[in-house]
């Protein structure tokens, strides 16, 4: 009963808020058409972007700090997608490759930022940030690989990475912070209200994608996956954390977005290279719907 009433107020505050902005996104798409690849190409070459280089010009975070979320945001998924390629025994080659994909790419970005603000203010939103930069780099060109199965040459890979507008306003941001460069009044009030509507961009558009995702479909492998991404991740980066003596905001981050379902990125290249599709949008609904309890256990443990 006690561990009840630590939960609820945990949940109410900081998880129910995120799921009640991307039912909002959800229901909309429901009822009407609505065009999300148009407010997903606004949010990945616009919005966030500025999220990104906002955060990082503007942060105050130690260098330690930083290799410390590099480190930790590449093993998590490095050892995600191993631990995914050992659940996937016994499956076809695409099937494994699909269980690969969702097991190592997390939603450090719709989800984790947001809930990354909500649970720990803006030092974790600026941290959060980080984390979701070293995931989308490394997603945009290993998660390439992963989902053509090999077919897809390196060079593509590594096309595909430098097209990701989030690389550059994290270098760009972080050139001008060390560098102590102020921008012009009204860039960077453009640049803030673009940021500013990154966060509820971020999670209407993750509602508008459940929607169009497909129920679970007698997939028996999903629980695979699941495991691997809402329970072996945050144990193993608590294990991380507690080996480097972390604590405070930084560890709380890094575990918290460890502990995000899987991307719905992840459709999106299964449905490109034909990487089992379905499975893997299952996937993506069932670790998010779960996620709204395994967070709140996860918050409950760091709070």
């Amino acid at each position: 009963m006690f561990v009840f009433e630590k939960l609820l107020p945990i949940f109410a505050d900081t998880v129910l808020p995120v799921f009640l902005v991307a039912g909002v996104g959800y229901l909309l798409a429901w009822r009407m058409s609505i065009d999300g690849r148009s407010i997903g190409r606004f949010m990945f070459w616009a919005a966030t972007p500025a999220l990104v280089f906002r955060s990082l010009y503007t942060m105050d975070v130690e260098m330690s700090a930083l290799q410390h979320i590099v480190v930790v945001a590449v093993a998590v998924t490095v050892v995600g997608g191993l631990a995914g390629w050992v659940a996937g025994i016994g499956l076809g080659r695409r099937e494994r490759a699909a269980i690969v994909l969702t097991s190592a790419v997390s939603n450090n970005g719709n989800m984790g930022i947001p809930m990354s603000f909500f649970a720990f203010g803006q030092s974790g939103m600026v941290l959060g940030t980080l984390y979701y930069v070293v995931t989308s780099t490394f997603n945009n060109t290993v998660g390439v690989a992963v989902a053509s199965s090999g077919q897809t040459p390196l060079g593509r890979a590594l096309w595909k990475a430098v097209q990701v507008p989030v690389v550059y306003a994290a270098v760009v941001g972080f050139a001008l912070n060390q560098t102590s460069v102020e921008l012009p009044t009204p860039v960077f009030r453009a640049v803030d209200l673009l940021a500013n509507a990154a966060i509820p961009g971020m999670l209407t558009l993750l509602g508008i994608q459940l929607q169009s995702a497909p129920l679970l479909e007698g997939q028996t492998v999903v629980w695979r996956s699941a495991l691997v991404k809402l329970a072996a991740s945050p144990v193993l980066t608590a294990l991380l954390c507690l080996a480097w003596g972390l604590t405070g905001v930084e560890r709380n981050v890094l575990i918290l977005q460890a502990s995000m379902p899987t991307a719905v990125m992840t459709t999106v290249l299964a449905t490109e290279f034909d990487t089992a599709p379905k499975l893997v949008a299952a996937v993506v609904f069932f670790t998010t719907l779960a996620s709204m309890a395994t967070l709140s256990l996860v918050l409950w443990f760091l709070l």
